[in-house]
């Protein structure tokens, strides 16, 4: 377990009612929503959501105490439900758009239009929590969404193309615009997946460099310290470069960390400590967490990619 994985609250365990009276003002906030939903009354709309407002918050304020003291695995499986709930509601509204069709084309073009640009314009956040133990699956479910966001995006601007008040006589145009937008789908795709399987090449690549050179700055002789230091400072260079880069884009505003800025900034001060002070208990640390970042990148290794 690493030092980020220790709950503040162990030891502590709250009552369980806690968890009790968190569920039940979140059960009487959906309620009140349902209620608000269905009323005609502009006031009781306003009454309700504010009230399920504050319900919702003190659900939160009361829970969470009792949520941050439960076990790693349950954290792990509480941490990541929002991004469950995020995959759930894309299947959803893609299962809605796919009923407009044939029908109502315009209406599905752009729900799928809209779940590309709620992806690209951060959708759900990737929790910070355990970041090397869930960062095997993050190299491989960010792609897919990314992939499955392009699709949803393309299918989407196909389905408004394909209505567009245009002359007979340009048919074949638009249709070789459709095609040629399905073609550019398969193309980026295929350069996404490509860049998560060199992505995790090159991070066991330098992270397997910076460990040897912490390792032989450990056991090298004093008059040798000098030269492999400087070693060791190039390999955490250009491993940190390649910690900055996001998993499945190239944009540096758009996309999914690596590891979290403050996972990596701890990271940093480790092997800075490590150079420092070699064979000191910080180069295990370092050599450790460096480990845990190859064996995740490990399935992902691609020399040709």
């Amino acid at each position: 377990m690493t030092s980020e994985s220790v709950s503040p609250w162990a030891g502590a365990r709250p009552a369980p009612w806690r968890l009790w009276a968190g569920a039940t003002s979140t059960g009487a906030a959906v309620i009140l929503t349902v209620v608000a939903l269905g009323s005609t009354s502009r006031t009781l709309f306003r009454g309700s959501a504010v009230l399920s407002a504050l319900l919702l918050l003190g659900a939160y304020g009361v829970a969470k105490p009792w949520f941050v003291a439960r076990s790693e695995t349950l954290h792990r499986v509480i941490t990541f439900v929002p991004m469950t709930a995020y995959v759930v509601a894309l299947g959803l509204v893609v299962v809605a758009a796919a009923s407009f069709l044939p029908g109502q084309p315009v209406v599905a073009g752009l729900a799928l239009v809209m779940i590309w640009c709620f992806h690209v314009g951060g959708g759900v956040r990737e929790p910070t929590s355990f970041a090397y133990e869930r960062l095997r699956g993050r190299l491989t479910w960010t792609a897919a969404l990314q992939v499955a966001a392009m699709c949803c995006g393309t299918v989407g601007i196909v389905c408004l193309i394909r209505v567009l008040p245009v002359p007979g006589r340009y048919t074949p145009a638009v249709f070789a615009t459709c095609l040629s937008v399905v073609v550019g789908l398969v193309v980026a795709s295929a350069k996404v997946f490509a860049r998560v399987r060199k992505l995790a090449t090159e991070l066991d690549a330098r992270a397997q460099k910076l460990e040897r050179c912490l390792d032989r700055l450990s056991r090298g002789s004093v008059s040798e310290r000098g030269r492999r230091r400087d070693a060791a400072e190039d390999a955490w260079d250009e491993l940190n470069r390649t910690l900055s880069n996001k998993v499945e884009t190239g944009f540096h505003l758009y996309g999914t960390f690596i590891i979290p800025p403050g996972t990596r900034s701890s990271l940093e001060t480790l092997v800075t400590e490590a150079i420092t002070n070699p064979g000191a208990p910080p180069y295990r640390d370092a050599v450790a967490q460096l480990n845990l970042l190859r064996t995740a990148c490990r399935p992902k290794i691609d020399t040709m990619a």
